[in-house]
């Protein structure tokens, strides 16, 4: 029996190492607001919400972070609108920036969210299924997708559905990746972070 997940997964990585420098710009980003006082802002569309989740639990006390809370646990977020209820339990200071967590990154909830993050002007961080976004329509009616909102994209290779595995014998394909690879981003992001503010050595632009 060959190990297809493990051998699939082997030759991902090695696309999410070219993420690197997208990493530590995010690094860098979130290293320059924490040193000047402000917090991190997490939000994960229901698919990745664990991710967010366990993500938020793992900041060290020296990057203070938030996790907002997706309403109803997300069973909504498709629905034109239900942004407001996201937007409302926000709290912010003016340092804060914001890292939002989408694979299709077209539900109308998480686009609101990024509109309003905008019109705010808080830097906004995400995490999606780049080409798998730009392949499909937004289900907002601005036609936006997260993508086009952030100011920096990082790519967790999702697939639709998240499925990237086929048997013959079974419809439709089966196993996925985007919450192993979006954490593996955010963790590798998480550690340039670290590195940036206990050597006080926080790049500037």
């Amino acid at each position: 029996m060959s190990l297809r997940y493990f051998d699939y997964y082997q030759q991902l990585e090695e696309k999410l190492r070219v993420e690197e420098p997208l990493m530590i710009q995010a690094g860098t980003w979130i290293a320059q607001r924490v040193a000047a006082g402000g917090r991190l802002q997490i939000f994960a569309s229901r698919t990745l919400s664990g991710v967010a989740f366990e993500f938020w639990e793992q900041l060290p006390d020296i990057v203070p972070g938030k996790l907002i809370k997706n309403p109803a646990d997300g069973i909504y977020e498709k629905l034109e609108g239900t942004g407001q209820a996201i937007i409302e339990q926000i709290e912010t200071n003016p340092q804060d920036i914001f890292l939002l967590l989408s694979n299709e990154g077209r539900n109308p909830a998480i686009i609101e969210l990024a509109q309003w993050i905008k019109e705010h002007e808080y830097p906004v961080i995400i995490v999606t299924g780049f080409d798998l976004s730009r392949s499909i329509k937004s289900q907002h009616s601005s036609g936006l997708r997260l993508f086009e909102i952030a100011d920096l994209v990082l790519d967790n290779h999702a697939k639709l559905h998240d499925a990237v595995l086929t048997i013959p014998e079974l419809d439709p394909s089966i196993c996925g990746t985007a919450s192993v690879s979006t954490m593996f981003l955010l963790q590798q992001m998480l550690y340039f972070i670290a590195q940036f503010l206990l050597k006080k050595e926080v790049p500037s632009d």
